[in-house]
C-alpha cells in the first residue's frame, strides 16, 4: 500500500502581525483541548480581554523571532520534513511499507494546514495515513488536539482511509540519545557542578485529574536521558514553562521561572533544555531569551537573538546560562522521526485496515 505520513503540530500565524496573530489565536484558543470555561462564557472572555491585547503583545513577540522564510515552527518543521522524505526514498522504512510513502507537513491551526496535507495525499494516491503529532510526551492538550484535528479533517474531505495517530514517542532510543547528545554537546558535565534543567510546556492540572500522565512521561524522559549522561537522574531537574491565565498553580508546577530565580546568586553554569520542544518555536526562541535567561542572570540582561539561540551555548553575558536548542531539522532528528515512523508502521493496529491487510 502507498502511505501517507503527516507530521503535524499546533500551528503558528501567517504573519507577525495583529490581524494574523488574532485570526490565529482566536481559533487556537477555542480548541476544546485549550479553552479553560465553557464554550459560551471562554468566548465572550477571550473577544471581550483576551484577544485586545494578545494580538499586539504576541505580534510582537512573533516580529522578533520571525525569519525570511516565515514562522520558525513552519520553516524548520518543511526543512524536517524534507530531510525524512529524503530518508524515506533513499532507505525505505520497514517490509510493512510495501508501497510508496509520502511525507507532508501540517499545522492544525494556520498553514500548513491539516486538510491541505491530507487533500495533497489522497491525490497522490496514499492509501493508509499516519499522523505523528512532533510532541515527545503525549497530553490532551497538544498530542490530543493535533488528534482531533487529523479525524475531524478526514470527516470533513469525505475520506475514511485506514489511519492511525502516534500516541507519543518519549522511550523511543533515538530520541532518547538524540537529546542526550545535545547535551553533552554544549559541554554539559565538562565542571563538576552542572547542573540540567529540562523545560517541559506546562499543561493544564485539570487534565491531569482526568488522566493525563504528562508529568511521569516528563520524569521518565529526565531519567533516561540522566542514565544516557551518566548522571544521577535526581540531579536533573524537570520544571515547566509557558502557563496561560491568572491561576499559574492550576498549572503543571515547578514553574522554570521560578527554580531559575532561585538560583540567581549561584555561580554554576544551568544547561536548560527544552525535549517536549520537537522543532523551535515562539517559546524557544523568545520566552526563554528574553524571559527565563533574565530569570537567572538578572532583568538588565539584553536577550540575545533568534539566530545566536538556535546556535546554542552560553548565550547569556555571564555564561551560566547554557542553551540546549530543539532537535529541529537536523539530521539525528530526521532519524528520530523516521524511527518513530518505522515503529508505527511495524504495529498493525490501523483504524479502518481490514484485518487482511496485517
Amino acid at each position: 500500500m502507498d502511505t501517507g505520513i503527516v507530521i503535524a503540530n499546533t500551528g503558528s500565524p501567517s504573519a507577525p502581525t495583529p490581524d494574523a496573530v488574532e485570526t490565529y489565536l482566536s481559533s487556537y484558543l477555542m480548541d476544546p483541548h485549550i479553552r479553560q470555561l465553557p464554550k459560551i462564557a471562554w468566548n465572550i472572555l477571550l473577544r471581550k480581554a483576551i484577544l485586545p491585547k494578545r494580538r499586539f503583545s504576541s505580534s510582537e513577540r512573533y516580529r522578533f523571532v520571525w525569519e525570511e522564510g516565515g514562522a520558525p515552527l513552519v520553516a524548520h518543521q518543511e526543512r524536517l520534513r524534507a530531510k525524512v522524505q529524503w530518508m524515506c526514498n533513499r532507505e525505505g522504512l520497514l517490509p510493512s511499507a510495501t508501497g510508496g510513502v509520502s511525507v507532508r507537513s501540517a499545522m492544525s491551526y494556520g498553514d500548513p494546514s491539516m486538510a491541505d496535507a491530507l487533500a495533497s495525499l489522497r491525490e497522490d494516491g496514499s492509501e493508509r495515513v499516519l499522523c505523528l503529532p512532533l510532541y515527545p510526551q503525549t497530553a490532551s492538550c497538544i498530542t490530543g488536539s493535533v488528534a482531533d484535528s487529523f479525524e475531524r479533517t478526514l470527516a470533513e474531505l469525505g475520506w475514511d482511509p485506514p489511519r492511525r495517530v502516534v500516541e507519543g514517542y518519549a522511550q523511543n532510543a533515538f530520541y532518547l540519545e538524540a537529546v542526550a547528545s545535545s547535551i553533552e554537546g554544549r559541554g554539559f558535565g565538562q565542571r563538576p557542578d552542572d547542573r540540567l534543567v529540562l523545560s517541559f510546556h506546562s499543561v493544564p492540572l485539570k487534565d491531569e485529574r482526568a488522566g493525563d500522565t504528562y508529568r511521569q512521561q516528563a520524569r521518565q524522559t529526565a531519567d533516561a536521558v540522566a542514565e544516557r549522561l551518566g548522571v544521577d537522574p535526581a540531579s536533573v531537574t524537570v520544571s515547566y514553562q509557558s502557563v496561560f491565565g491568572p491561576d499559574p498553580s492550576a498549572w503543571a508546577r515547578p514553574l522554570s521561572l521560578d527554580v531559575l530565580r532561585g538560583w540567581r546568586d549561584q555561580e554554576f553554569r544551568v544547561f536548560f533544555c527544552c525535549p517536549g520542544f520537537a522543532v523551535e518555536c515562539l517559546e524557544t526562541l523568545y520566552d526563554v531569551p528574553q524571559e527565563l535567561l533574565s530569570a537567572l542572570e538578572g532583568d538588565e540582561v539584553e536577550p540575545p537573538s533568534p539566530a545566536r539561540c538556535l546556535k546554542g551555548g552560553a548565550i547569556g553575558p555571564g555564561g551560566r546560562f547554557v542553551w540546549v536548542p530543539c532537535l529541529d531539522d537536523s539530521d539525528a532528528h530526521a532519524v528520530v522521526v523516521r524511527s518513530v515512523i518505522d515503529d508505527a508502521l511495524r504495529d498493525g493496529s490501523w483504524t479502518g485496515i481490514e484485518s487482511s491487510l496485517g
